[in-house]
């Protein structure tokens, strides 16, 4: 960002009850941090440097985007968001004023400092601190020494000053001529917005002349393929079906539209480039991808495979079976994996948090063999680490010079370079951040000649809603309702036994707190405020007046097994935090009371490593619960997860997957006392967060079987132990707009004898352009 003032400028700038930090790019209120984007506080910045003073739109741009071509709407978003974080409402003028069609004024009283001793508090007065005069001072032995030895002292400090004139005007010399010298413009780069239709368009890819853009858009209703030229003219739409239609990816030769549909029990389908007949390639799939040299498909076997550990196909572009490839590959890690083809359409790049290698990049044969770990220059290192950025999604640059990737920091997402050796596959430079904006910047697509990069701008936001149930038959009764505003993204509910309170997570960027909402008035308590921790799976004692969770340091991710996670306990009257494990590493999930409230369940591996196991804390030996907890359901080949009680203790349900095979995930029941497991579900899906209805006489469960995450139940027998029926459907949730929340990890979902709660991701953008990626 260039400055307005050439003179030096305050370190801090004091308003209101907000304190500017510019050395620090950090906006405090009453000493508290101010989350900002990075070009909000920008603007913010320019705006307290020139108080009272009218800045013109096109100053502004020049300010905060020196280096790009910005579109003009980007800056009153910004000043939207600014205006939302100063607690501004919209017809409030406190401190920014818009004058129409001039520019913005910022009207608020503004007091620059030095240094943050004189930074007053927000109600202090600013105070004139007065500066002492320099003076030349002289040592008294040259002050009082006889004329011939000041005569010596005076005559060399006066070829020492010929001297050093000489040499700053050579210097100044040198300097002149390099800075004369013509020099090669800065090439900018100009991002600008290509849909502005409402709701979501996602999902853009390329032509291979880069002269259009096919894209999923629900303008019409539902989810169809557009095309849109890059230039003038109008969408084009492809596909008119009444199921959703989305995830284009165009054909290498121009001809062809391979895309994920939800008609004819789903799966990928092929269309003329802009329209015609379409035909089926594959029964399932999701995200699919041409080889670049148009022989091949690749796709997933999940929608949303970066939350959910999924199977990679392959499939000829003439039909025929598709076959798995990197299955024994993917064994080796813990997360998800990322893929891409390689530009040379031999070989996949893979990206993911490998059990030996940690976070890694890897580059390997169809089948797997000749794996390339691609290593990192020192200064690469450095700067991710620095960046504190968590990679996802990534594409190739055609060269194979470089590597776009989706990455989140500090709770945004935005996209980043890395240069790649296209020999050595080592990454040598980055990496670089693209794109500042406080968007999901997502969907990266770049153009055949390496040159602009087309991604979706979303904004998803979560919240708990609440649908009115019936849970003996099975049924929802009505529309859903939200039961928190948007702002901050709300997790992970659960519920008293009355169903009269509710316990839930606040997020915003990296800032945790937990929150109690009565269901009877709703008034809502916060429960524990944003500090240096996070707290996460809060659950109600059976008797509504504790709450267990598990904390966390909030810098690092959330399932990551080397996080140190303690288990935490707080009485609902308003009691100190009362730990009860020492701080544990490994893969750990809190799941569960007893129905004594003396012991609590969990899943860990501590007693069982490498493979997790249900296992049970005893309350009374903390602050060290763990040196008693009892494993009471193991299996060598299995992790199992997200165990609870049923109503009458005698059951536990709770799912497991195979840990070398983890695309699929089981519901089973087992005995409290112990004995066979009992499967409620085939195995052939992802079944999840089991829970149990009021009478004891249902599971509910979360299901991806049909791409999407919605909520199905199955009839069970408390007698026998045995399921009654197959499992069947209870939500529809089927659409990118409004969904369940894809992350399986904060999902959680509550229920009682008349609603059940979820959390829903609403989500809407349209799609830009950014040029000049390849320099």
């Amino acid at each position: 960002m260039k400055a307005f003032k050439t003179e030096h400028s305050p370190q801090y700038y004091a308003f209101d009850s907000f304190v500017v930090d510019a050395g620090k790019s950090v906006l405090l209120r009453e000493g508290e941090s101010v989350q900002l984007t990075p070009k909000a506080f920008e603007i913010l910045l320019v705006l307290v440097q020139n108080p009272g003073r009218v800045l013109k739109k096109e100053e502004l741009l020049e300010q905060v985007w020196p280096d790009a071509f910005v579109e003009e709407n980007n800056l009153p978003r910004n000043i939207s968001s600014l205006r939302k974080a100063l607690g501004e409402g919209p017809a409030e003028h406190k401190y920014i004023v818009t004058l129409p069609g001039q520019g913005y004024r910022f009207v608020a009283d503004v007091r620059e400092f030095d240094n943050s001793n004189s930074v007053p508090g927000p109600h202090s007065v600013p105070v004139s601190i007065p500066q002492p005069n320099p003076r030349l001072a002289i040592p008294e032995s040259v002050a009082t020494s006889s004329a011939p030895e000041a005569r010596r002292s005076m005559l060399s400090l006066v070829i020492g000053s010929v001297l050093l004139v000489l040499i700053l005007a050579s210097s100044a010399y040198f300097a002149l001529q390099r800075w004369s010298r013509p020099t090669q413009p800065m090439l900018q780069r100009k991002l600008w917005q290509l849909t502005f239709e409402p709701g979501l368009e996602s999902d853009p890819s390329w032509s291979p002349d880069g002269r259009f853009i096919a894209y999923s858009s629900d303008q019409s209703g539902n989810f169809d393929i557009w095309v849109r030229s890059v230039g003038e003219g109008n969408s084009v739409q492809v596909t008119n079906s009444t199921a959703h239609d989305w995830q284009p990816n165009w054909s290498p030769d121009g001809l062809s539209l391979v895309f994920r549909s939800e008609r004819d029990g789903g799966g990928l389908f092929l269309v003329p480039a802009l329209g015609g007949n379409e035909r089926k390639l594959c029964g399932f799939g999701y995200h699919p991808r041409w080889s670049p040299d148009g022989s091949q498909v690749l796709f997933y076997s999940s929608a949303f495979p970066g939350v959910v550990k999924s199977k990679a196909y392959v499939i000829s572009t003439n039909g025929g079976t598709p076959h798995e490839v990197l299955s024994d590959f993917a064994a080796a890690f813990i997360s998800p994996l990322q893929l891409a083809w390689h530009p040379d359409s031999n070989r996949l790049s893979v990206w993911g948090n490998h059990r030996q290698f940690g976070w890694s990049f890897w580059t390997v044969s169809l089948n797997g063999g000749n794996a390339v770990r691609s290593q990192m220059d020192s200064a690469v290192e450095s700067s991710l680490k620095d960046a504190t950025v968590r990679f996802a999604n990534f594409v190739w640059l055609s060269s194979g010079k470089g590597l776009i990737f989706e990455g989140e920091s500090q709770g945004v997402r935005n996209l980043w370079k890395v240069k790649v050796d296209p020999q050595s596959l080592r990454w040598t430079d980055g990496p670089e951040r693209l794109t500042t904006g406080a968007g999901e910047d997502t969907d990266i697509a770049i153009s055949s000649d390496g040159r602009k990069l087309a991604f979706s701008i979303r904004s998803e936001r979560s919240r708990l809603w609440t649908l009115p149930f019936d849970p003996h038959a099975g049924r929802v009764t009505g529309a859903a309702q939200p039961l928190t505003v948007p702002g901050m993204d709300t997790l992970q509910p659960g519920l008293s036994p009355d169903g009269k309170l509710l316990v839930f997570r606040k997020r915003r960027a990296e800032k945790e707190e937990l929150w109690a909402k009565s269901l009877a008035d709703g008034r809502e308590t916060l429960l524990t405020g944003a500090d240096d921790f996070r707290r996460v799976n809060p659950i109600l004692s059976r008797d509504g007046s504790g709450l267990i969770y598990i904390r966390s340091v909030p810098s690092q991710a959330e399932i990551d097994p080397q996080v140190s996670r303690t288990l935490a306990l707080r009485a609902l009257s308003g009691s100190d935090e009362q730990i009860v494990t020492s701080p544990m590493q490994g893969r750990i999930s809190l799941t569960d009371w007893t129905p004594d409230g003396k012991w609590i369940l969990m899943s860990s591996d501590l007693q069982t490593p490498g493979r997790v196991a249900l296992c049970l804390f005893p309350l009374d030996s903390a602050p060290q619960a763990e040196r008693n907890m009892r494993v009471i359901a193991s299996n060598p080949e299995y992790n199992l997860w997200q165990g609870r009680f049923s109503p009458d203790g005698r059951w536990i349900s709770f799912n497991a997957f195979n840990a070398t095979d983890p695309a699929a995930s089981t519901v089973y029941v087992v005995s409290s006392s112990g004995g066979q497991w009992i499967s409620l579900t085939e195995g052939r899906y992802w079944d999840d967060k089991p829970r149990w209805s009021p009478d004891g006489k249902a599971i509910y469960f979360i299901s991806n079987r049909t791409g999407f995450f919605n909520v199905w139940k199955v009839r069970f027998d408390p007698t026998s132990g045995k399921p009654l029926d197959q499992p069947a459907r209870v939500t529809d949730f089927e659409s990118p707009t409004q969904m369940i929340i894809p992350n399986i990890v904060p999902l959680e979902m509550a229920l009682t004898s008349d609603r059940i709660i979820l959390p829903l991701m609403e989500a809407s953008g349209g799609i830009w352009i950014l040029e000049n990626v390849d320099r």
